[in-house]
This record gives C-alpha cells, sequence and structure tokens, in this order.
C-alpha cells in the first residue's frame, strides 16, 4: 500500500519514464480504513490489476510474491510498494518481479529503513539503497536506487528498475520526491536530532520522563543509596 511519499514517486515517473501497460500492483490491499494508498487514479482509464497475498479492498486478485502465476514478461509496468519488508523472501519477490516485467518494462519498489515494525501481517526486513539496487540488477538491465532522509540512516529506500532500456534517473527528474528531500533537510518547525525529526511538543513529551528519571538517578547517587 502506497504511502503519500510513495504516491509522490509514481507521480514523478509518469511525469519522467514511459510506464508501459499492463500495470501490476503487488501489495496493492488498502489495510487502514481512509488512508489515501490507492494509486488507481494516477492510472485511470488504464489496464490496471492490483494483487496481493491477502483479499480485501484494493485487490482484483490474489498472489504470493514469492511464485507468482502471471506469465513470463505479462506487465508492463510492476509496482511494488511498501510491500517487500512484509515478504519472507524479497530477492526472490524480485527476481518473480524481474520475471513476469516485459522487455522495454518497468519495476518500481519502495520500502522503508527508519520505521518501526509495523505487521500487515508480519514484518519482516529493512533495505539500504545498495541492498535495493543490488536486487534489481539480478533481473533487469538498468537499476536506480536512493534512500531518502538521513544519508546514513535513510527513512524511505526507493528502486527502479528497466528492461531493455536505460533510466537516466535522479532527483532533478522527481520534483516531489526532491522535495520530500528538502523538507526533510530543512526541518522546519521540527528539531533535528540526528536521523529523527521531532515537533516541539512531541519532543517534550519524550525527553521528560528520561529528565526525570536522570534526576532521580543523581538524586540516590547524592544519598549514597
Amino acid at each position: 500500500m502506497a504511502t503519500p511519499l510513495t504516491h509522490g514517486f509514481v507521480q514523478d515517473l509518469l511525469e519522467a519514464v514511459a510506464l508501459p501497460d499492463p500495470v501490476v500492483e503487488f501489495g496493492a490491499l488498502q489495510v487502514e480504513p481512509g488512508q489515501d494508498g490507492d494509486l488507481r487514479p494516477l492510472f485511470a482509464g488504464r489496464d490496471y490489476l492490483g494483487t496481493d497475498l491477502r483479499p480485501g479492498p484494493g485487490v482484483d486478485r490474489v498472489e504470493d510474491l514469492r511464485a507468482l502465476t502471471l506469465e513470463d514478461g505479462s506487465v508492463g509496468t510492476a509496482l511494488c510498494l511498501d510491500t517487500l519488508e512484509h515478504c519472507a523472501d524479497p530477492p526472490q519477490a524480485c527476481r518473480e518481479l524481474a520475471r513476469v516485467t516485459a522487455p522495454g518494462g518497468v519495476c518500481v519498489i519502495a520500502s522503508v529503513m527508519l520505521f518501526g515494525i509495523h505487521a500487515y501481517p508480519s514484518d519482516f526486513f529493512r533495505f539500504t539503497p545498495e541492498g535495493f539496487r543490488t536486487m534489481l540488477e539480478q533481473g533487469f538491465d538498468d537499476a536506480w536506487a536512493i534512500g531518502l532522509g538521513h544519508p546514513g540512516l535513510p527513512t524511505f529506500v526507493l528502486g527502479v528498475g528497466a528492461k531493455g532500456r536505460a533510466l537516466d534517473l535522479g532527483l532533478d527528474r522527481l520534483p516531489r520526491t526532491a522535495a520530500a528531500q528538502r523538507d526533510y533537510d530543512a526541518a522546519p518547525g521540527r528539531i533535528r536530532l540526528g536521523a529523527l525529526r521531532y515537533g516541539p511538543r512531541q519532543l517534550a513529551r519524550e525527553v521528560a520522563p528520561e529528565l526525570a528519571r536522570l534526576a532521580r538517578e543523581r538524586l540516590r547517587r547524592g544519598r549514597g543509596f
């Protein structure tokens, strides 16, 4: 299921790269009621299929990423967003995505690195940009990956693989994605603390119990406890 950031990433790609039909989303289940994770409006009027391991809203067909029933080269654009961390075998999933992507086709993947455990229904892995690039290079002729957030501990990792074509991608061609990175760097109205960004009230709630604990420790040491 796409997040606002990955939603913007796909919008950027639609403007920067030809994304051929049919479009198949892997991980299309709309898990959170009311959350805007539906990518279909971006591909209105096009051949679009939503798949997931479980049936539910947004799912046209149940598929297991590790063993897809789709034929070789039958997918023009494969979308696998915020899903690979929930797959028990991501390298196998990427091999399957490469198998079903047609010559001239594109595979778009996105996941998280600095992010809490979120079981939909299970949460197995975290990825680096190099990890994404390596998985895509196993089956695609061109692969591009980037981390968004802190350079040493990114929050999100994005990747694109293409068959039989060059991507020539960079943040200069992805304005919404670049704006998300600029917002992280500038942290307007937020406090920068390592790789994290806090609103003042949020940071106060996090820090207050720790300050109280430290005060109690110093008091005990002062009394010789």
